[in-house]
């Protein structure tokens, strides 16, 4: 697992380097909605629509910023981080990944630690039974909400008590908002994995509508969904 990490250290530095060429964008209609709209985007002169829209379930208090604006995201608000985050690795199930990203085979050893005084803090983990963290999310759930997903770069810093283990993954049954992560239905969640492409530096752009004017600066070409 100490390499694991390491890798994923190399790739979250390297990934500066390479230009972002795709784009997942998920525009609410409010601060506080528990639902908004994904489109994919990927970047030739202008960045292109890829695909159909689709909804999304957010968290149950809706969207926190990852920094600046408040309210800011924090362990336990009930808030899907709002702002830009890179998309480095997957997760699932099955023993392979649908696509070509790095992956995390979710069997029952695999847990997410979401102790702020732990090391591992908003990081994968294997189970030790010995030395267990005093809090931690197992990542091979019962209600198989977990067996496809990806992993959102929020935090990557590991500050304490400002959120940890935010992924993409399948909505439960009830369709009910999430803890802070972002749920989606299974076909285009599904798609999406398997477009991801790590060479292209996949990031995500979560935010309000109103917010979508000031990026569309930045990613000339995107459409302010609501």
């Amino acid at each position: 697992m100490v390499k694991t990490v390491f890798i994923l250290i190399i790739l979250a530095i390297t990934s500066f380097l390479r230009a972002n060429e795709q784009l997942i964008l998920v525009i609410s209609p409010k601060l506080n909605s528990t639902t908004a709209t994904l489109q994919r985007y990927e970047k030739g002169e202008f960045w292109y629509k890829v695909g159909e829209p689709s909804s999304v379930t957010l968290g149950r208090s809706g969207l926190g910023w990852s920094s600046g604006d408040e309210p800011l995201k924090n362990e336990g608000d009930g808030r899907s981080p709002a702002g830009v985050f890179e998309i480095h690795t997957t997760f699932g199930y099955d023993k392979n990944p649908l696509g070509a990203m790095p992956y995390y085979y979710a069997d029952n050893t695999l847990i997410c630690v979401d102790d702020s005084d732990d090391i591992h803090y908003n990081q994968m983990a294997l189970f030790d039974p010995l030395h267990p963290p005093k809090s931690y999310e197992v990542m091979h759930r019962a209600d198989g909400v977990y067996r496809y997903g990806a992993v959102i770069g929020y935090n990557p810093t590991q500050s304490a008590g400002r959120g940890s283990c935010i992924f993409f993954h399948l909505k439960n049954g009830k369709n009910t908002p999430t803890a802070g992560c972002t749920a989606m239905d299974e076909t285009p969640l599904v798609e999406m994995l398997r477009w991801l492409d790590p060479q292209k530096n996949p990031r995500l752009l979560q935010i309000p509508a109103r917010e979508c004017e000031k990026y569309q600066k930045e990613f000339i070409g995107i459409g302010c969904m609501e």
